[in-house]
């Protein structure tokens, strides 16, 4: 749980909170631009900034440009454009999903992937790609079914790790692991029992990727996530209370029950939609709002747009890395995520049980 002097920067100036703030998502907006430059130009086979420009210029404001191959419009625009927007998305919705479960669980461990809940929608995935092999299942049920399974697992975990309550850290990450290992138990029965090309398409699924990003199916995780921090930020003064105590939340006028409600949904939401279209990619909702609280401090008005840009770039720089370091082949980006995240994790619960120890 937090403290009440964390928040006692509401007190300082507004207007230098507010330009503070506005001048870091600035920097970091440079910095995504930066970024998305690189990813599209970084692979398998590199590009020139000029060749890349031209293409963008073309597809985007129609100016013809010449000495440009066919080639080069393909790459650029039809696979690497599509598959970095799609990290943007999946980075910048998972960062703001751990952030909003930490400050309602007012547990610094929890995040969709550590709490079970990318496993509840990856579970109905696994199912959905065994059943393809009986009838086609579209994108838009898969999504639908992922959410379903997002949200069912995330009750379970409060359910049982006490979420009416004060919910005790360790009790939540006990309770999260269970659910975790129930559901992959689950999934991987259902790669057993799948035929041989659904059985390496759910595995490979599995380690998360980026890769599979076009067009025609971007669309609605960048919807999402970007919906998903719009609603997330206008309870960012919520969030603060709730970090408090369910006590100090209701006697300023926030329901707990309500926003846990909220904040369950929205998540389930937001993750549902990233792993069906992503797989799973682990401890990105829990590495990013640490890293962020040591720059901008816990206030989630600005905790969480902060968190949003600094998730997209990061799985941004993740997934260039995945498909650079082996070039031509790729590796899955839920291996980088969870080599960074992992030390992260083991150090934070390290550091938790020595402060509940005394």
């Amino acid at each position: 749980m937090w403290s009440k002097n964390r928040f006692q920067a509401d007190g300082i100036d507004a207007k230098t909170r507010i330009v503070g703030t506005a001048m870091l998502i600035l920097l970091l907006s440079i910095v995504l631009i930066f970024s998305i430059m690189c990813g599209i130009i970084f692979g398998s086979s590199e590009l020139s900034v000029s060749t890349v420009l031209n293409v963008l210029k073309n597809k985007i404001f129609g100016i013809v440009v010449e000495g440009v191959p066919s080639s080069a419009f393909y790459i650029v625009w039809n696979l690497r454009l599509p598959r970095v927007l799609l990290a943007l998305a999946a980075g910048g919705g998972l960062a703001i999903c751990g952030a909003a479960m930490q400050a309602v669980t007012q547990n610094v461990l929890a995040d969709p992937y550590i709490l079970g809940v990318s496993s509840g929608a990856s579970v109905m995935v696994s199912i959905a790609f065994f059943l393809n092999g009986v009838f086609i299942v579209s994108r838009a049920m898969i999504s639908v079914v992922s959410f379903v399974g997002a949200l069912v697992s995330m009750l379970l975990v409060f359910a049982i790790g006490g979420m009416g309550k004060t919910p005790s850290g360790s009790r939540l990450v006990l309770s999260g692991m269970a659910i975790n290992v129930m559901l992959t138990a689950i999934s991987q029965l259902f790669i057993t029992l799948s035929t041989e090309h659904a059985t390496r398409n759910i595995t490979l699924w599995m380690m998360g990727s980026v890769s599979g990003g076009r067009w025609n199916n971007i669309a609605l995780p960048i919807l999402i996530s970007i919906l998903g921090l719009l609603l997330l930020f206008l309870r960012a003064r919520a969030y603060n209370l709730i970090s408090l105590g369910d006590e100090t939340a209701i006697s300023m006028g926030v329901k707990p029950s309500n926003l846990k409600r909220f904040t369950a949904v929205t998540v389930a939401v937001v993750t549902g939609v990233i792993v069906s279209n992503c797989g799973l990619i682990g401890l990105v909702g829990f590495v990013i709002p640490h890293v962020v609280r040591l720059v901008s401090g816990p206030d989630h008005r600005r905790l969480i747009p902060i968190s949003f840009f600094t998730g997209a770039i990061f799985l941004v720089w993740m997934d260039m890395f995945a498909r650079y370091i082996m070039a031509p082949s790729e590796l899955p980006i839920g291996i980088f995520t969870a080599m960074c995240g992992a030390p992260f994790f083991i150090m934070l619960l390290a550091k938790q049980s020595k402060t509940e120890r005394g």
